[in-house]
């Protein structure tokens, strides 16, 4: 009895990936999101307050005005 048990154990299928809960095998109406953090929160009379911690904080370079460079490239461009 023992050994048929061993059997079924090792023959069973892996279930990799199902420990995990996406929209798909959720049932329906399921948002997960994309992770992001909101910047504030909501009251209890349902206004919406930003925090200052939670606000993002763009750092830019010193300098970055005055320089040639555009945000995107084109392929084709050289340099000179």
């Amino acid at each position: 009895m023992v050994f048929s048990t061993a059997v079924a154990f090792a023959r069973r299928a892996r279930r990799v990936g199902f420990n995990t809960l996406t929209t798909k095998l959720a049932k329906k109406g399921f948002y997960k999101g994309k992770g992001a953090v909101s910047p504030g929160v909501r009251t209890a009379k349902g206004r919406f307050v930003v925090v200052d911690y939670k606000r993002p904080d763009y750092i830019v370079p010193p300098g970055l005005a005055s320089t040639a460079l555009k945000p995107y490239v084109e392929r084709g461009t050289t340099t000179k």
